[in-house]
């Protein structure tokens, strides 16, 4: 029941363009997503086109963290930066795989702030998705 509520929740927020939930993938030309001061992260759900790229930029006066909740590949800002740390000003990029079929998610969190979901859901505190359309 829980998952059928969150992919509803997702849908819905993709269709009304709920501020802050979610993107249309575009953002004017990019994939951004803000790391922000209220330890969240902003869209919480990104919506992309598998092969686009999503770039985290930490506007927050402390460093965060993007680790991938299920270990996908890549999708950890530790390949980047030492200890994963993404420092205030600083950006981290992920391409999302050629060839994800469409309604694919990937949740991450970050280590200081979040915690990891089970793969199906959001984890607590600072955590988000990306959804290939």
């Amino acid at each position: 029941m829980k998952k059928i509520t969150y992919l509803l929740l997702i849908a819905t927020m993709a269709l009304v363009g709920c501020g802050g939930g979610s993107n249309n993938g575009s953002n004017n030309g990019t994939n951004m997503i803000s790391m922000t001061g209220s330890h969240s992260y902003s869209p919480v759900n990104l919506m992309v086109h598998a092969g686009e790229t999503a770039t985290w930029k930490n506007t927050d006066s402390v460093v965060h963290t993007v680790d991938s909740d299920t270990g996908v590949p890549g999708l950890d800002s530790e390949t980047k930066f030492t200890n994963g740390a993404v420092p205030p000003n600083g950006t981290f990029s992920w391409p999302v795989p050629a060839g994800t079929p469409a309604g694919t998610v990937f949740f991450y969190h970050c280590d200081f702030h979040g915690t990891a979901g089970d793969g199906t859901h959001l984890g607590t505190g600072m955590s988000g998705s990306i959804t290939v359309q």
